[in-house]
């Protein structure tokens, strides 16, 4: 079993408060605060947010280290503990997981089953799971991970350590048709790519569509979840999270940092603004503004949702 000293987890945050009452006291792994409170872990890591500080009795909580807030540590100063005091515990906590005890090895390599058109790019560090397909003209950078039964179609462009998941589709054409003469729907010809840029991370059974004129664009540090579906021609921009079930119609932008809750349905050729945040099931028919959290539908701030909610019991 690895063990770690807590002068080497010191080490890893020199901008922290720690205070330890056991300098020579070793973790071996992280345990969560409910499973905590019930059995004593001399040995574990854990964190708390300030939201659990009136359900902690310090009297029956021991670990190895808890990482919390500077709140969190004044109401649990007495408990038998090392403490780290962060502003953001959950981020220094897994910073400490990912860094100390994390089993996971980057795969590297192309499974015999993948098939990779000869006239694609593959950079160096990548690997290519089993049933992969990648058609002609892509270019796939260095260290990133497309894993099992993903389709890349032609013309696709990813970035350096970009993470997609099993059984994806990027780069089909879209969901675009035009009646004929005849009054019979034709799809339109889509003559854009799709852009994945560096640190997007793609999880499973993901459909992001090819442009019609142009480009399908995720930007750096874009996380997408299962089971979502973006449109032709949509832009991600950087550090945005769209999480599963969420729907993404044609030509909309989405604002960086913003986030697309689960189940959310947003109209095509929108302006979603930076840092929207939409709760889960919202419907979006209009553009947003920047720093606003959006709910409902149709979609509405959260202001005015509460402001119809009063309404709403006034007349009732």
């Amino acid at each position: 079993m690895k063990t770690i000293n807590l002068v080497d987890i010191k080490a890893q945050f020199p901008d922290g408060e720690f205070v330890i009452t056991e300098i020579s006291q070793k973790i071996d792994g992280a345990i969560s605060l409910q499973n905590a409170k019930a059995n004593p872990c001399l040995t574990k890591v854990s964190w708390m947010n300030d939201k659990n500080i009136n359900t902690i009795n310090p009297k029956e909580l021991t670990l190895g280290l808890l990482v919390l807030t500077p709140l969190a540590f004044d109401k649990l100063r007495s408990a038998n503990c090392n403490f780290l005091v962060v502003s953001n515990p959950r981020s220094s906590f897994f910073k400490i997981i990912k860094h100390f005890f994390s089993s996971a090895k980057k795969p590297e390599g192309v499974e015999k089953s993948a098939s990779i058109h000869p006239s694609s790019h593959l950079g160096i560090g990548c690997y290519i799971g089993h049933g992969v397909v990648i058609e002609e003209n892509c270019f796939i950078d260095d260290h990133t991970v497309i894993m099992h039964n993903t389709c890349i179609l032609a013309g696709t462009r990813i970035g350096k350590n970009v993470i997609i998941g099993c059984n994806n589709t990027i780069g089909n054409y879209g969901f675009g048709y035009e009646k004929d003469e005849h009054g019979q729907y034709e799809l339109l010809e889509h003559l854009g790519n799709v852009v994945i840029h560096d640190g997007v991370e793609i999880h499973n059974n993901t459909c992001i569509d090819r442009g019609v004129l142009d480009n399908t664009e995720i930007f750096e540090n874009v996380k997408i979840d299962n089971l979502v579906h973006i449109a032709h021609g949509v832009v991600i921009e950087r550090n945005a999270l769209v999480i599963a079930n969420a729907m993404i119609a044609g030509s909309t932008r989405i604002g960086e940092n913003s986030w697309i809750a689960p189940s959310v349905s947003i109209k095509n050729k929108l302006n979603i603004a930076p840092n929207t945040f939409t709760g889960i099931g919202a419907t979006v028919l209009k553009d947003t503004a920047e720093n606003q959290t959006y709910i409902g539908n149709p979609a509405v701030t959260l202001e005015e949702h509460k402001r119809w909610s009063d309404l709403k019991k006034k007349l009732n």
